[in-house]
């Protein structure tokens, strides 16, 4: 039904769109809103008045040098983190307790891999072994199928 729906919505929106090539209701109410437009300047005015809060808002960011603090102050921090990152691996505590702690992380992750694989072979001898397709009887009343 959603399909059938579909179809059926489409097929009103095709023949909406062709009754108003017809009639060309869009085209006139586009052809009125540009003539109103003309009559009282409504894109030059607004073009007009953006062009003067772009320029405004420069003005006001060149009084209070806004973009050059703001560049000023990411540029300091960004060394500021720059430099407490150097220096924290550079002490030689922070180093060793890193070095043990990737240590540590691969032997257990050797140990977990033994584990399971060792695990899996225990699984594996404790099952008794399974007959082949061929030896298995099909259920009382069934034939095997060939």
């Amino acid at each position: 039904m959603l399909a059938k729906g579909f179809i059926l919505g489409k097929d009103a929106v095709g023949k909406a769109k062709a009754f108003d090539e017809k009639l060309g209701f869009t085209s006139t109410a586009t052809a009125g809103v540009a003539s109103i437009d003309q009559k009282i300047g409504l894109s030059q005015k607004i073009t007009a008045g953006t062009s003067l809060v772009t320029e405004k808002i420069k003005g006001v960011d060149q009084s209070f040098q806004v973009t050059e603090r703001t560049k000023s102050a990411f540029a300091t921090a960004e060394q500021t983190v720059s430099s407490a990152g150097t220096a924290v691996m550079k002490n030689r505590f922070v180093l060793t307790g890193v070095s043990w702690a990737a240590g540590a992380f691969n032997r257990v992750a050797k140990a977990a891999g033994e584990v399971g694989q060792k695990t899996k072979e225990k699984v594996e001898a404790e099952q008794p072994p399974q007959p082949s397709q061929s030896e298995q009887k099909p259920p009382e009343g069934y034939s095997p199928l060939h």
